[in-house]
């Protein structure tokens, strides 16, 4: 105690509010809340914005380091095959059968379309009528009225079902 008199002299006496004391207030907690809904906001931004980054820097350098970069293998398996495109050589050398490069082979197909001695499925057949359909059982009475109503009425089918009579030239 008798250190306590001795610094009683440096000692300040509060008795009404001193100039420098705590704010007696109570805290806004509502200004609070605000601002900590919107740090947490921001931050979700933040980490949501940093992902989406990371992934696209990373896709990047992935693309750069590896599918840029040109393949060898891939490389020689173009060109084989364009060589296989533009030469002749043998398919099967022991049954004979060779392989020409395409341009011949469209050519040559054209020439036997502009001929009419095409060796592939296209020929002509006759389209039946509604009566030839009822006739032979293979499609139901009122199948067959409706065919016969679709030719009255000008409806015509799809192309694909039905080939014409005479047989089409190729688009040149």
């Amino acid at each position: 105690m008798a250190d306590h008199a001795e610094h009683s002299e440096y000692r300040e006496e509060i008795s009404q509010e001193h100039p420098y004391s705590y704010d007696h207030s109570e805290p806004k907690y509502s200004l609070i809340a605000i601002l900590g809904a919107i740090t947490v906001i921001l931050l979700l931004f933040v980490g949501i914005g940093i992902q989406y980054y990371y992934e696209y820097t990373e896709t990047d350098a992935v693309y750069d380091r590896v599918l840029s970069q040109p393949s060898w293998q891939l490389q020689d398996l173009r060109n084989k095959e364009a060589w296989e495109l533009t030469h002749y050589g043998y398919w099967d050398k022991n049954k004979g059968s060779v392989r020409i490069p395409v341009e011949q082979a469209m050519k040559l197909v054209l020439q036997e379309a502009a001929e009419g001695r095409t060796k592939y499925p296209t020929n002509a057949y006759p389209v039946k009528t509604a009566a030839q359909l009822a006739a032979s059982g293979a499609v139901s009475q009122p199948g067959a009225a409706a065919a016969q109503a679709s030719q009255q009425s000008g409806v015509t089918s799809n192309p694909n079902v039905q080939q014409p009579a005479a047989p089409q030239q190729p688009n040149r």
